[in-house]
Protein backbone atom coordinates (compact mmCIF):
# COMPACT_ATOMS: atom_id res chain seq x y z
CA UNK A 1 0.00 0.00 0.00
CA UNK A 2 2.78 2.37 0.60
CA UNK A 3 4.38 2.12 -2.32
CA UNK A 4 0.95 2.62 -4.52
CA UNK A 5 0.62 5.65 -2.41
CA UNK A 6 4.06 6.82 -2.99
CA UNK A 7 3.21 6.40 -6.94
CA UNK A 8 -0.15 8.24 -6.57
CA UNK A 9 1.51 11.22 -5.26
CA UNK A 10 4.02 11.16 -7.69
CA UNK A 11 2.19 10.84 -10.70
CA UNK A 12 -0.67 13.20 -9.40
CA UNK A 13 2.27 15.77 -8.29
CA UNK A 14 3.65 15.90 -11.51
CA UNK A 15 0.50 16.58 -13.54
CA UNK A 16 -0.54 19.29 -11.02
CA UNK A 17 2.50 21.08 -11.55
CA UNK A 18 1.78 21.11 -15.18
CA UNK A 19 -1.65 22.41 -14.36
CA UNK A 20 -0.53 25.04 -12.46
CA UNK A 21 2.03 26.73 -14.52
CA UNK A 22 -0.62 27.05 -16.89
CA UNK A 23 -2.99 28.87 -14.31
CA UNK A 24 -0.20 30.74 -13.24
CA UNK A 25 -0.50 32.81 -9.70
CA UNK A 26 -3.47 34.81 -8.12
CA UNK A 27 -2.45 38.78 -7.12
CA UNK A 28 -5.67 38.68 -4.77
CA UNK A 29 -4.63 40.55 -1.65
CA UNK A 30 -4.53 38.91 1.77
CA UNK A 31 -7.84 39.10 4.43
CA UNK A 32 -8.52 37.91 7.89
CA UNK A 33 -11.21 36.91 9.97
CA UNK A 34 -12.93 39.42 11.52
CA UNK A 35 -11.77 40.01 15.38
CA UNK A 36 -8.84 38.14 14.95
CA UNK A 37 -7.66 38.57 18.51
CA UNK A 38 -10.71 36.84 20.18
CA UNK A 39 -11.22 34.24 16.98
CA UNK A 40 -11.30 30.89 18.81
CA UNK A 41 -11.54 28.48 15.44
CA UNK A 42 -11.45 29.41 11.95
CA UNK A 43 -11.68 26.98 9.12
CA UNK A 44 -12.96 26.88 5.55
CA UNK A 45 -15.74 25.17 4.06
CA UNK A 46 -15.49 24.47 0.01
CA UNK A 47 -17.48 22.15 -2.10
CA UNK A 48 -18.67 20.39 -5.51
CA UNK A 49 -15.48 21.28 -7.63
CA UNK A 50 -16.83 18.51 -9.80
CA UNK A 51 -12.94 18.18 -11.30
CA UNK A 52 -13.14 17.37 -14.93
CA UNK A 53 -10.15 16.15 -17.54
CA UNK A 54 -11.21 18.06 -19.96
CA UNK A 55 -12.44 21.27 -18.53
CA UNK A 56 -9.75 23.27 -17.76
CA UNK A 57 -11.59 26.73 -16.90
CA UNK A 58 -13.32 24.91 -14.12
CA UNK A 59 -10.08 23.27 -13.18
CA UNK A 60 -9.03 26.70 -12.99
CA UNK A 61 -11.38 28.06 -10.82
CA UNK A 62 -10.45 25.53 -8.22
CA UNK A 63 -6.92 26.36 -8.56
CA UNK A 64 -7.40 29.83 -7.71
CA UNK A 65 -9.51 29.06 -5.15
CA UNK A 66 -7.19 27.24 -3.60
CA UNK A 67 -4.07 29.55 -3.77
CA UNK A 68 -6.35 32.62 -2.60
CA UNK A 69 -7.64 30.27 0.21
CA UNK A 70 -4.08 30.08 1.49
CA UNK A 71 -3.70 34.31 1.61
CA UNK A 72 -6.29 34.11 5.31
CA UNK A 73 -3.86 35.51 7.74
CA UNK A 74 -5.37 33.58 10.58
CA UNK A 75 -4.59 30.41 9.14
CA UNK A 76 -7.14 27.56 9.08
CA UNK A 77 -7.70 24.98 11.40
CA UNK A 78 -9.19 22.96 9.11
CA UNK A 79 -10.53 22.94 4.79
CA UNK A 80 -13.18 20.60 4.32
CA UNK A 81 -14.38 19.59 0.78
CA UNK A 82 -17.74 18.64 0.77
CA UNK A 83 -18.30 16.14 -2.01
CA UNK A 84 -17.83 15.96 -5.36
CA UNK A 85 -14.62 16.90 -5.30
CA UNK A 86 -14.35 15.37 -9.45
CA UNK A 87 -16.73 14.41 -11.72
CA UNK A 88 -16.85 10.84 -12.70
CA UNK A 89 -14.28 9.60 -9.61
CA UNK A 90 -11.68 9.18 -12.67
CA UNK A 91 -8.38 8.36 -12.07
CA UNK A 92 -7.12 11.65 -13.56
CA UNK A 93 -10.04 13.44 -12.12
CA UNK A 94 -8.63 12.13 -8.20
CA UNK A 95 -4.80 13.43 -9.51
CA UNK A 96 -6.25 16.86 -10.73
CA UNK A 97 -8.04 17.58 -7.62
CA UNK A 98 -5.79 15.61 -4.55
CA UNK A 99 -2.52 16.62 -6.71
CA UNK A 100 -3.44 20.30 -6.41
CA UNK A 101 -4.95 20.38 -2.93
CA UNK A 102 -1.17 18.74 -1.82
CA UNK A 103 0.61 21.20 -3.46
CA UNK A 104 -1.43 24.56 -2.65
CA UNK A 105 -2.54 22.89 1.11
CA UNK A 106 0.51 21.79 1.78
CA UNK A 107 0.53 21.66 5.82
CA UNK A 108 -3.01 21.96 6.20
CA UNK A 109 -5.71 19.80 7.66
CA UNK A 110 -7.77 18.74 4.84
CA UNK A 111 -11.41 17.28 5.78
CA UNK A 112 -12.32 15.35 2.37
CA UNK A 113 -16.29 13.99 1.92
CA UNK A 114 -17.30 11.42 -0.17
CA UNK A 115 -20.06 12.34 -2.62
CA UNK A 116 -22.32 10.85 -5.04
CA UNK A 117 -20.16 11.98 -8.11
CA UNK A 118 -16.69 10.90 -6.84
CA UNK A 119 -18.48 7.07 -6.93
CA UNK A 120 -19.67 6.76 -10.42
CA UNK A 121 -23.18 9.25 -9.82
CA UNK A 122 -25.26 6.02 -10.02
CA UNK A 123 -22.76 4.14 -12.26
CA UNK A 124 -20.60 1.82 -11.63
CA UNK A 125 -18.69 -0.66 -8.82
CA UNK A 126 -19.62 1.17 -5.33
CA UNK A 127 -17.21 -0.81 -3.79
CA UNK A 128 -14.23 -0.02 -6.20
CA UNK A 129 -14.99 3.60 -6.36
CA UNK A 130 -14.99 3.75 -2.87
CA UNK A 131 -11.66 2.16 -2.23
CA UNK A 132 -10.36 4.62 -4.84
CA UNK A 133 -11.43 7.05 -3.10
CA UNK A 134 -10.17 5.89 0.09
CA UNK A 135 -6.22 5.40 -1.35
CA UNK A 136 -6.51 9.04 -2.92
CA UNK A 137 -7.72 9.64 0.96
CA UNK A 138 -5.11 7.76 2.77
CA UNK A 139 -2.31 8.79 0.31
CA UNK A 140 -2.90 12.51 0.16
CA UNK A 141 -4.50 13.57 3.28
CA UNK A 142 -2.84 10.77 5.63
CA UNK A 143 -6.28 9.49 6.42
CA UNK A 144 -6.83 5.64 6.36
CA UNK A 145 -10.59 4.84 6.31
CA UNK A 146 -12.15 2.26 6.42
CA UNK A 147 -15.89 3.73 5.96
CA UNK A 148 -17.10 6.94 4.21
CA UNK A 149 -18.11 8.50 7.56
CA UNK A 150 -15.35 9.25 10.18
CA UNK A 151 -14.40 12.14 12.34
CA UNK A 152 -11.54 14.26 13.82
CA UNK A 153 -10.73 16.24 17.30
CA UNK A 154 -8.92 19.58 15.85
CA UNK A 155 -8.36 22.05 18.82
CA UNK A 156 -10.62 19.69 20.77
CA UNK A 157 -13.51 20.65 18.89
CA UNK A 158 -15.28 17.61 16.97
CA UNK A 159 -15.23 17.29 13.24
CA UNK A 160 -18.07 14.87 12.08
CA UNK A 161 -18.26 13.60 8.19
CA UNK A 162 -20.62 11.82 6.98
CA UNK A 163 -20.52 9.42 3.88
CA UNK A 164 -23.48 7.97 1.64
CA UNK A 165 -23.30 3.77 1.68
CA UNK A 166 -25.01 2.99 -1.59
CA UNK A 167 -24.89 4.03 -5.09
CA UNK A 168 -27.34 6.60 -5.31
CA UNK A 169 -27.72 10.24 -6.89
CA UNK A 170 -30.11 12.16 -4.52
CA UNK A 171 -30.25 10.44 -0.91
CA UNK A 172 -27.44 9.60 1.73
CA UNK A 173 -27.58 6.45 2.42
CA UNK A 174 -26.86 5.40 6.38
CA UNK A 175 -26.47 2.22 7.56
CA UNK A 176 -27.19 1.13 10.99
CA UNK A 177 -24.00 0.86 12.10
CA UNK A 178 -22.96 4.73 10.70
CA UNK A 179 -26.13 6.38 12.75
CA UNK A 180 -24.78 3.80 15.84
CA UNK A 181 -21.62 5.36 15.05
CA UNK A 182 -22.45 8.95 14.99
CA UNK A 183 -24.94 8.80 18.11
CA UNK A 184 -21.26 7.47 19.90
CA UNK A 185 -19.38 10.14 18.51
CA UNK A 186 -22.06 12.97 19.24
CA UNK A 187 -22.35 11.73 22.89
CA UNK A 188 -18.44 12.44 23.08
CA UNK A 189 -19.26 15.91 21.51
CA UNK A 190 -21.11 16.77 23.93
CA UNK A 191 -19.01 15.61 26.87
CA UNK A 192 -16.42 18.54 25.41
CA UNK A 193 -19.04 21.03 26.41
CA UNK A 194 -17.49 22.52 23.16
CA UNK A 195 -19.47 23.04 19.60
CA UNK A 196 -19.33 20.49 17.04
CA UNK A 197 -19.43 20.51 13.11
CA UNK A 198 -21.28 18.06 10.79
CA UNK A 199 -20.13 17.81 7.63
CA UNK A 200 -22.30 16.01 4.64
CA UNK A 201 -22.28 15.81 1.09
CA UNK A 202 -26.12 15.87 0.99
CA UNK A 203 -28.26 17.59 3.34
CA UNK A 204 -29.75 16.37 5.96
CA UNK A 205 -33.28 16.06 4.52
CA UNK A 206 -32.07 13.50 1.65
CA UNK A 207 -31.40 11.06 4.55
CA UNK A 208 -33.04 7.75 3.76
CA UNK A 209 -32.58 4.01 5.01
CA UNK A 210 -30.54 0.84 3.51
CA UNK A 211 -34.39 0.06 1.55
CA UNK A 212 -34.51 4.06 0.31
CA UNK A 213 -37.26 4.84 2.03
CA UNK A 214 -37.39 8.16 3.34
CA UNK A 215 -36.60 9.05 6.42
CA UNK A 216 -36.31 11.79 9.39
CA UNK A 217 -33.86 10.11 11.30
CA UNK A 218 -31.25 12.02 10.81
CA UNK A 219 -32.79 15.08 11.04
CA UNK A 220 -34.26 14.01 14.42
CA UNK A 221 -30.92 12.75 15.84
CA UNK A 222 -29.45 16.34 15.43
CA UNK A 223 -32.34 18.31 16.38
CA UNK A 224 -32.00 16.32 19.98
CA UNK A 225 -28.56 16.86 20.03
CA UNK A 226 -28.70 20.53 19.24
CA UNK A 227 -31.49 21.15 21.28
CA UNK A 228 -28.68 21.55 24.76
CA UNK A 229 -25.54 21.24 22.53
CA UNK A 230 -24.29 23.20 20.42
CA UNK A 231 -24.29 22.27 16.79
CA UNK A 232 -23.33 23.23 12.88
CA UNK A 233 -24.09 21.53 9.70
CA UNK A 234 -22.65 22.16 6.54
CA UNK A 235 -23.76 20.08 3.05
CA UNK A 236 -23.27 20.27 -0.67
CA UNK A 237 -25.18 18.47 -3.48
CA UNK A 238 -27.75 21.34 -4.71
CA UNK A 239 -25.43 23.61 -5.81
CA UNK A 240 -27.56 25.77 -4.24
CA UNK A 241 -26.15 30.12 -4.29
CA UNK A 242 -25.48 31.45 -0.65
CA UNK A 243 -28.18 34.19 -1.33
CA UNK A 244 -31.17 32.18 -1.57
CA UNK A 245 -33.21 32.09 1.76
CA UNK A 246 -32.73 28.51 2.25
CA UNK A 247 -28.54 28.34 2.02
CA UNK A 248 -28.31 29.37 5.99
CA UNK A 249 -31.52 27.89 7.75
CA UNK A 250 -32.39 26.24 11.41
CA UNK A 251 -36.51 24.89 10.60
CA UNK A 252 -34.81 21.51 10.29
CA UNK A 253 -33.95 22.28 14.50
CA UNK A 254 -30.51 23.05 14.11
CA UNK A 255 -28.25 25.26 11.92
CA UNK A 256 -27.76 23.92 8.69
CA UNK A 257 -26.05 25.84 5.44
CA UNK A 258 -25.68 24.62 2.04
CA UNK A 259 -22.96 25.66 -0.10
CA UNK A 260 -22.65 26.67 -3.92
CA UNK A 261 -21.22 25.00 -6.70
CA UNK A 262 -16.96 26.32 -5.92
CA UNK A 263 -16.95 25.90 -10.04
CA UNK A 264 -20.03 27.28 -11.43
CA UNK A 265 -19.57 28.03 -15.04
CA UNK A 266 -21.87 29.13 -17.55
CA UNK A 267 -22.12 29.52 -21.28
CA UNK A 268 -22.21 27.19 -24.55
CA UNK A 269 -19.01 25.13 -23.63
CA UNK A 270 -19.67 25.71 -19.76
CA UNK A 271 -16.24 27.44 -19.33
CA UNK A 272 -17.23 31.25 -18.43
CA UNK A 273 -17.40 32.23 -15.04
CA UNK A 274 -20.43 34.21 -12.93
CA UNK A 275 -21.33 35.84 -10.03
CA UNK A 276 -21.39 32.53 -8.06
CA UNK A 277 -18.18 30.99 -9.38
CA UNK A 278 -15.27 30.44 -6.45
CA UNK A 279 -17.70 30.86 -3.86
CA UNK A 280 -17.71 28.96 -0.48
CA UNK A 281 -17.57 29.94 3.17
CA UNK A 282 -15.23 31.05 6.53
CA UNK A 283 -16.43 29.66 9.43
CA UNK A 284 -15.07 31.56 13.11
CA UNK A 285 -15.79 30.89 16.05
CA UNK A 286 -15.85 33.06 19.35
CA UNK A 287 -16.90 32.98 22.78
CA UNK A 288 -20.20 33.31 22.83
CA UNK A 289 -21.23 33.38 18.92
CA UNK A 290 -20.36 31.99 15.72
CA UNK A 291 -20.00 33.68 12.32
CA UNK A 292 -20.31 32.27 8.67
CA UNK A 293 -19.13 34.20 5.82
CA UNK A 294 -19.53 33.69 2.48
CA UNK A 295 -16.86 34.12 0.47
CA UNK A 296 -15.18 34.17 -3.43
CA UNK A 297 -12.43 32.43 -3.30
CA UNK A 298 -11.55 32.82 -7.14
CA UNK A 299 -11.43 36.53 -7.22
CA UNK A 300 -10.31 37.04 -3.50
CA UNK A 301 -13.57 39.10 -1.86
CA UNK A 302 -15.77 38.80 0.20
CA UNK A 303 -19.08 37.55 -1.30
CA UNK A 304 -22.38 39.80 -0.88
CA UNK A 305 -26.74 39.32 -1.85
CA UNK A 306 -26.63 39.58 -5.83
CA UNK A 307 -29.95 41.70 -5.29
CA UNK A 308 -29.42 43.88 -2.29
CA UNK A 309 -25.46 43.88 -1.69
CA UNK A 310 -25.83 42.56 1.81
CA UNK A 311 -22.92 40.09 2.71
CA UNK A 312 -23.76 36.97 2.49
CA UNK A 313 -23.08 35.69 6.17
CA UNK A 314 -24.87 34.57 9.59
CA UNK A 315 -24.47 35.26 13.13
CA UNK A 316 -25.44 32.37 15.17
CA UNK A 317 -25.16 32.20 19.20
CA UNK A 318 -24.01 29.85 21.08
CA UNK A 319 -26.16 28.11 23.91
CA UNK A 320 -23.30 27.56 25.85
CA UNK A 321 -20.60 30.06 25.62
CA UNK A 322 -17.11 29.49 25.54
CA UNK A 323 -14.56 30.75 28.44
CA UNK A 324 -11.02 30.53 29.15
CA UNK A 325 -10.55 26.68 30.31
CA UNK A 326 -12.05 26.04 27.23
Amino acid sequence: MLLKSVTLRVVATMIALVMLLAVGFSKAEKYDVRDPGNCRLHFSVLSDAHIEGNNFMRYKVYARSLQNLKKNQSGNAAIVFLGDNTMNGQHIENMLFHGTASLLLRGETVLPVMGNHDIGNGNGDYEKLQNRWFDYTEAFFGKKLEHPYYYEVIDGYYFIVLGPEAQEVYDLVMSDAQFAWLEDVLSKAAQSGKPAFVFSHFPTDDASDETGKSTDRLMDMLKAYNETNDLFCFVGHTHMPLYLFWSFHTSDGFPETYLPRLTSLGGEKDNEVNDNTGVGIEVELYDDEIMIRGRDFYRGEWKYDDFDEAMCEVTYPLKNALNAAQ
